[in-house]
């Protein structure tokens, strides 16, 4: 497939990788693609970030942004639906590079780039199911899936962006609860470092919900968690509310829908 260097001051690059047929017996027939980011300073990303996108999800993405912003869009040709041949090779590759040139064109343009359009195409298909598991208390599961979806996120906004922290913050409630998981001390340390210095008032209303899940993971981890319990002590101190405070995974969704908004 086409690679395309998407934003070369950025260094942040799409590329349709692959592309395969899917036939399982609870869907219709469609072709999956299969979509690599990285994000190269210098050297190349030797951890690109991979997601699997159907037409219809590049079609919602374009049709989103073409009424949302109808000038910035107006030089996109994004590839016709066809009522037979989707399957042929030829019609794969060349959707694959309208693919590649839609997101080309999304990443040059900051009101494309920071839209509601291109985080819901970026994430929301992996959230649904992160969720589902996170219902069934399948943190083990929902945790890869968290994973990927920040650091993904993270190739395309800045470290402290809304969509990055919440991203991360959705890691590190996954990991509270989960006993002695493997780099769970990195994450709540990586999190605790990237909440200073914001001055959201909406993103610092996770801060407390932060800490008591960090918390919990230095607890689980052997850490000694007393600096986070003076944190929070002064906290309250301060008139912040920390007694009843929400747990983090809830207090994402809810920060999430505010500064966002629903579908």
């Amino acid at each position: 497939m086409t690679q395309i260097m998407a934003d070369k001051k950025q260094g942040l690059t799409f590329e349709i990788v692959s592309a395969r047929i899917s036939d399982a017996a609870d869907e219709k027939k469609h072709v999956v693609y299969t979509l690599q980011v990285r994000f190269i300073s210098g050297n190349d990303d030797l951890s690109p970030s991979v997601v699997e996108r159907r037409y219809t999800h590049f079609l919602n993405l374009y049709n989103a942004l073409k009424r949302e912003h109808p000038q910035l869009m107006a030089t996109v040709v994004f590839p016709k639906k066809v009522l037979i041949g989707n399957f042929d090779n030829e019609l794969i590759s060349t959707r694959s590079t309208g693919f590649e040139s839609l997101l080309n064109h999304i990443s040059t343009e900051s009101r494309l780039r920071t839209s509601k359009a291109l985080l819901d195409f970026l994430q929301d298909a992996e959230l649904s199911t992160a969720k589902e598991l996170i219902g069934k208390r399948d943190y083990t599961l929902a945790y890869p899936i968290l994973e990927n979806n920040f650091k993904l996120l993270n190739k395309i906004f800045t470290d402290r962006s809304p969509a990055v922290l919440l991203a991360l913050c959705r890691v590190v409630a996954c990991l509270a609860s989960l006993q002695d998981f493997p780099n769970s001390l990195r994450w709540a340390d990586l999190a605790l470092h990237r909440y200073e210095g914001v001055s959201d008032s909406d993103l610092l209303e996770l801060y407390v919900p932060l800490l008591n899940a960090c918390s919990k993971i230095w607890w689980n981890n052997g850490r000694n968690k007393e600096e986070l319990d003076s944190r929070i002590e002064e906290l309250r101190k301060k008139g912040h509310r920390v007694d009843g405070a929400p747990d983090l995974m809830g207090a994402v969704e809810v920060i999430e829908q505010r500064i966002f908004g629903g579908n």
